[in-house]
């Protein structure tokens, strides 16, 4: 879905922006990590997600770097179209592991520049909770 504030053209930069970025969480190593986010990423791109932050892209190729030690073989995966408006879109993934299984899911939000360059990328595991009323008297 496409809102108010972009244009198809650059939703759909920033959307092969962010899949570069799920590539470079497989890379080969953290040079190549670092390098492929370079291509894609401000060089003061942030990145959260519920067991880390970071600043910039040579702190985010570490913390991916990281994580795919603790996650051999696996690999993040788009599972969603994209919505977008002004300088964002969201999107689900998914994490599966070598045999296709997943892993992890969730929601990612990403911020990006006019030029389709990613300044923010802010991961969520899991679906959202439920809501759970509570009425009182």
């Amino acid at each position: 879905m496409l809102g108010a504030g972009t244009t198809q053209d650059l939703v759909q930069k920033a959307v092969a922006a962010a899949d570069v970025v799920y590539a470079a969480f497989t890379a080969r190593d953290l040079d190549a990590r670092a390098e492929m986010l370079a291509q894609v990423c401000t060089d003061d791109v942030s990145y959260s997600n519920p067991l880390g932050s970071t600043v910039g892209i040579q702190p985010l190729a570490a913390l991916f770097t990281e994580l795919a030690a603790h996650y051999p073989g696996h690999r993040p995966t788009r599972t969603t179209g994209v919505n977008a408006h002004h300088d964002t879109i969201r999107y689900h993934w998914t994490l599966r592991d070598r045999n296709g299984q997943n892993v992890v899911d969730g929601i990612d939000v990403v911020h990006f520049t006019p030029n389709a360059r990613l300044t923010s990328i802010v991961t969520f595991f899991g679906q959202p909770p439920p809501i759970r009323y509570t009425y009182q008297a």
